[in-house]
């Protein structure tokens, strides 16, 4: 029998690889999020480096990978992703891409990663790690059926095929910072939305919304959400059973938001909504053990 293969990055194929492997290793774990442009985006960045991507081979077959996305100090550090009867490499992955990250060669000083609260098990491998659970958000969450096309709308809307951070800023400025927005627009470059959605009334903007739809398992999310502060909750509730039909006719069976991005009071008011999960941030720095 062979032994285990490590190499770091060569060439874009890797970034292929890397998303197939990590859709169908987490095809199965609920609550999944549509995967990101993120490792393309950094690819492209002065910070990259072949070892921020280790992958691991049995042959010409992909066992394992493990990798991070970085700016300056702060470093979103990738779980080491294995097949199940591989997970005796976890640690020499970890080794590997964790060791160059916190190297003087990178510079790596903060170290960030999320995860679902159902997914115990790289919960678990990141507290022997010596990573801390910082905070937890709930996500709510409502499965869908052909119930809601029978809804009508009382708000006007537009369907759009792309994302419009400027339309979105205008509604968040007013309760935000430059530096979040900044922060904002740089991950919802990372997003792939599915479609997005202007909400009026008359010619007043009410809100504005991007959705991402995972097709294999129909998990969608509402990433983005904005809202006018003079949004009633009848207005709020007609947005989210127009955002629910879209997303349905678009083969998605479970629509998500963080319970956060809904005013105050507004979630107790939604029908069939309950919590399905938490999205868990865990957080090392280089001083910790």
């Amino acid at each position: 029998m062979m032994g285990i293969v490590y190499r770091n990055f060569e060439d874009q194929g890797d970034l292929t690889r890397q998303y197939e492997f990590w859709e169908s290793m987490t095809s199965s774990l609920p609550y999944a999020w549509k995967p990101t442009h993120s490792p393309k985006h950094f690819s492209l960045q002065k910070e990259f480096h072949p070892k921020t991507r280790c992958f691991a081979y049995d042959g010409d077959a992909l066992v394992g990978y493990m990798s991070f996305t970085g700016k300056g100090s702060f470093v979103s550090l990738g779980y080491p992703w294995v097949l199940p009867e591989y997970r005796d490499i976890q640690d020499e992955l970890f080794d590997r891409v964790y060791g160059f990250a916190s190297s003087n060669e990178y510079g790596g000083k903060q170290f960030a990663q999320r995860f679902r609260s159902q997914w115990q098990e790289p919960i678990d491998y990141f507290l022997s790690k010596g990573f801390m659970i910082s905070n937890s958000s709930p996500i709510i969450g409502k499965e869908l059926n052909d119930e809601g096309s029978t809804f009508k709308a009382t708000i006007d809307y537009k369907l759009e095929g792309q994302f419009d951070f400027e339309k979105w800023k205008r509604l968040k400025r007013k309760d935000s910072t430059n530096e979040e927005l900044q922060m904002m627009s740089e991950y919802y470059s990372s997003v792939e939305f599915d479609f997005a959605i202007s909400f009026y009334n008359r010619d007043q903007l009410k809100g504005y919304c991007g959705i991402a739809i995972r097709k294999k398992t129909g998990f969608a999310e509402i990433n983005a959400i904005a809202l006018d502060n003079s949004c009633s909750l009848a207005e709020v509730t007609n947005m989210l059973e127009v955002i629910e039909f879209e997303t349905f006719i678009r083969e998605g069976k479970v629509v998500s938001l963080y319970q956060s991005s809904l005013p105050t009071g507004a979630y107790e008011g939604l029908k069939d909504y309950h919590l399905i999960t938490e999205d868990v941030m865990m957080v090392k720095g280089l001083n910790q053990q």
